[in-house]
């Protein structure tokens, strides 16, 4: 029950604005960074005896792994983006549809778990296959920058993603988007 000018009876919606904004830049990071590796460009390594060889992201299981994790974390949170604004996320928690609510849960955890898998894998290929991908830097591809702007991407999709869980739980004070006409003067 407010009085005066601009007052609202609802509750600040900031907590929903931060969780939807976090949930895109998830969505838009993992994507990201799984279309940087997909498109990492061929290099080619001469070995020691003089042997041609040409490689791709696919030679190294951890970065395919980036790749599918980062897709499926993709689509559980363009999900979720839907369970939380389609779903009854502009309304109360207890008129959303529990199933909506279950289905929300299980995003908030998959995705920061498939993202944290797909860059905990990176890192440690990075670290167990060093020689050979650092060979790709002085060759003509750019393997090695696009594998290291990948795992850096996949990392900011998982912060982003954890943030959005912890923050879908906390009120914030504040309000983003407009009430309605009529709680204006």
């Amino acid at each position: 029950m407010g009085s005066g000018c601009h007052a609202t009876d609802e509750a600040p919606n900031g907590s929903k604005a931060v969780t939807l904004l976090l949930r895109l830049s998830t969505m838009a990071l993992a994507l990201t960074s799984a279309v940087v590796m997909a498109t990492a460009s061929e290099c080619t390594i001469y070995e020691s005896r003089g042997a041609r060889v040409t490689v791709t992201f696919k030679h190294y299981p951890p970065f395919v792994y980036l790749v599918c994790f980062n897709i499926a974390a993709t689509i559980l949170e363009a999900a979720g983006i839907y369970l939380q604004v389609g779903k009854g996320g502009d309304d109360d928690e207890e008129e959303a549809p529990k199933a909506a609510r279950v289905l929300l849960v299980f995003v908030d955890v998959a995705v920061p778990a498939l993202l944290n898998l797909a860059t905990g894998a990176a890192f440690s290929a990075v670290v167990a296959y060093g020689p050979q991908i650092s060979a790709c830097t002085s060759a003509a591809g750019r393997f090695c920058e696009q594998v290291n702007r990948s795992k850096i991407l996949s990392l900011a999709a998982g912060i982003s993603a954890v943030s959005a869980a912890f923050f879908k739980d906390v009120q914030l004070p504040f309000s983003v988007w407009p009430a309605s006409s009529d709680d204006y003067c």
